[in-house]
């Protein structure tokens, strides 16, 4: 079980490395004045040889820096994220299959909203207390969703698009809870780890993922009107899966 209390913030060896890249450049740059002030030729030549030599030494040492593996915390989250892009928890079978990341799942919601998301610029531990955890989502954005009769709801009024940061706790445990049709419980015991505390019970997919899902779903569907619904979705779908708002001519 994790020990202690501490708070962390987002890696920064990306950064780190770009410090220590200009650092390479500007040792070039210095070496290079002086060995223009050079009167020799001869000599200058040799010493630009050296100077760049020096130089792809200094890059070459960045860029063998290892970077930080992501926390155990973060790795759930992340794969709940891959979840969404791959439509897994679009289908009973893949709803089932993300459960086992969550402490708590409840019955796959046929009728339940689709919620549209992309993917995050990036996924950091904020905290880790003891047993519990939390794991933010930032950088990504929030399109709207997809009802039952396959419309599409904007994120706002005014705006197909909302920037979004997402929050998640996470629990070091080795229970699972399954709350079934009905409202029974199923509790299975398992190995300790990580999982997303609070129940599952929303469908999210990333809007490439969400096109596919309406298609299927329409061409399943002997409802003029739901198919009339899908065709609407899929087009402003495919406007804003390239990067085009609802009302957007393009």
């Amino acid at each position: 079980m994790p020990n202690g209390d501490s708070v962390l913030s987002y890696e920064e060896v990306g950064h780190g490395r770009n410090v220590e890249w200009a650092s390479g450049v500007g040792l070039f740059s210095i070496v290079m004045a002086i060995v223009l002030s050079i009167p020799s030729a001869f000599f200058r030549t040799q010493a630009q040889a050296v100077a760049l030599l020096l130089a792809m030494s200094t890059m070459a040492a960045v860029a063998q820096v290892p970077q930080s593996s992501p926390k155990a915390t973060e790795l759930i989250v992340r794969q709940y994220e891959q979840f969404m892009a791959g439509g897994v928890l679009l289908t009973p079978e893949g709803w089932k299959k993300a459960s086992r990341i969550f402490s708590r799942s409840n019955p796959y919601p046929d009728d339940g909203e689709v919620f549209l998301t992309s993917r995050a610029g990036l996924i950091g531990e904020t905290w880790l207390r003891g047993d519990r955890a939390e794991v933010e989502r930032k950088w990504t954005d929030f399109f709207g969703s997809i009802d039952s009769d396959l419309r599409y709801k904007p994120a706002d009024p005014t705006s197909s698009t909302l920037p979004a940061i997402y929050d998640y706790s996470l629990l070091f445990t080795n229970r699972h809870i399954d709350v079934l049709q009905g409202g029974a419980t199923e509790e299975t015991l398992d190995t300790w780890e990580w999982k997303i505390e609070g129940p599952q019970y929303e469908r999210w997919a990333t809007v490439g993922r969400a096109i596919i899902y309406v298609r299927e779903m329409r061409d399943k569907s002997n409802d003029p009107a739901i198919k009339r619904n899908a065709d609407k979705t899929i087009a402003v779908l495919e406007r804003l899966k390239h990067g085009c708002g609802s009302s957007s001519a393009c």
